[in-house]
């Protein structure tokens, strides 16, 4: 199966708007010059491509590789790895941010015993939540709920697949989809007493999407080569400002409640995957796409950082340095570049410690991520 570089390229940009969206770019800065909430609002809407992107790639290559394989028990070995392996990194992350909470919590309690347990009782009831395990808040790893969505969405994904059903799989995502922007930003319509940011309302459609689009890749990529390459760069930047005029008047105008997807995001994603589909080697051999390659890195571990280097700033006393220009302009990127690092040398940890673990036995061979 030929690679698609430029998936990894793309992904370098939807990983960094996902930074973007969580670190709140300028989001604290005020003055007369520089509005910091409105740029703020501008940026988080305009990078709201960026899960759904996630999810349509992932539904892409998973799709692919099972058009690649023959025979049922080839296939639903493959499924089943591909979903364990999931499990495995969001269960993982999952126990590394509970134990973050714990030791924040416990610098910022008072070292008494009585004081210690009240506080361990409440922090381990706080997590025994749908809310924790499945739409992800209330903690540091509300950002993993992505994981888990996609757990669900793959599977879903696959059952369909081997049913035949996978247009089905979309129409009906597609319904769950509109119907879900009621929980989202069109909350002034119909306000759902329930978060719609999940697998059935969410990734569920983007991840059949990206199945739909590699089941029928060839005949995608034939008809995307009919369309020239400026009209991709003009959809694309039409389709973006209407993503923000969909986000100011549903959220600024009539008060919706948030903007994780919106209805202009179906085509938009489509388009930028049409693109994919007809250059599939653009950014091979850059740095972006090396860095958009461990995107998922990047994306477990940047809630991490981000908080870290909160946590600190709040210890030394610097906390008014938040509402300056220059630390709102080098927060996100700081973040970003730490990111990657940080996940660098912990999967460089991780693979000569476990070569030095198997070390007296059979030769230990690190496995490729995949994701």
């Amino acid at each position: 199966m030929e690679r698609n570089y430029s998936i990894d390229f793309v992904k370098f940009f939807a990983i960094f708007a996902v930074v973007c969206i969580h670190t709140g770019t300028l989001k604290d800065v005020q003055g007369t010059v520089v509005d910091g909430a409105t740029i703020d609002f501008i940026i988080d809407t305009a990078a709201r491509f960026a899960v759904p992107f996630f999810f349509a790639a992932s539904g892409f290559l998973f799709y692919q590789k099972l058009l690649t394989l023959h025979g049922v028990k080839a296939q639903w070995r493959y499924a089943n790895k591909y979903i364990i392996k999931l499990i495995k990194l969001w269960a993982a992350w999952f126990a590394f941010y509970f134990c973050f909470d714990l030791v924040i919590n416990f610098i910022e309690t008072e070292k008494s015993r009585t004081a210690l347990l009240a506080m361990y009782h409440d922090y381990i009831e706080s997590f025994l939540s749908l809310e924790t395990f499945y739409y992800g808040a209330g903690h540091s790893q509300y950002h993993l709920w992505f994981l888990l969505a996609l757990i669900w969405s793959v599977i879903a994904l696959f059952i369909f697949s081997k049913a035949r059903l996978v247009r089905v799989l979309v129409v009906i995502g597609l319904g769950l989809n509109i119907y879900g922007l009621t929980g989202q930003s069109y909350s002034f319509v119909l306000d759902l007493p329930f978060s719609t940011r999940d697998a059935l309302f969410f990734g569920g459609f983007y991840t059949g999407l990206g199945g739909l689009f590699a089941r029928y890749s060839d005949r995608l990529k034939h008809a995307a080569n009919d369309i020239p390459d400026l009209h991709y760069v003009v959809l694309f930047v039409m389709l973006t400002l209407m993503q923000l005029l969909e986000g100011y008047v549903t959220i600024k105008l009539f008060g919706g409640n948030t903007g994780e997807y919106y209805l202009t995001t179906i085509p938009l994603i489509s388009i930028l995957f049409m693109f994919i589909m007809k250059h599939n080697s653009i950014g091979k051999g850059t740095r972006l796409s090396q860095i958009g390659s461990r995107a998922v890195g990047i994306y477990v571990s940047h809630v991490f950082i981000m908080e870290t280097i909160e946590v600190v700033i709040t210890r030394i006393d610097i906390v008014s340095v938040q509402d300056t220009l220059i630390w709102n302009i080098m927060f996100t990127p700081l973040v970003f570049v730490a990111s990657y690092l940080f996940y660098g040398r912990l999967q460089h940890i991780k693979k000569y410690g476990a070569a030095a673990i198997q070390s007296r036995g059979a030769p230990f061979v690190y496995p490729k991520n995949n994701f």
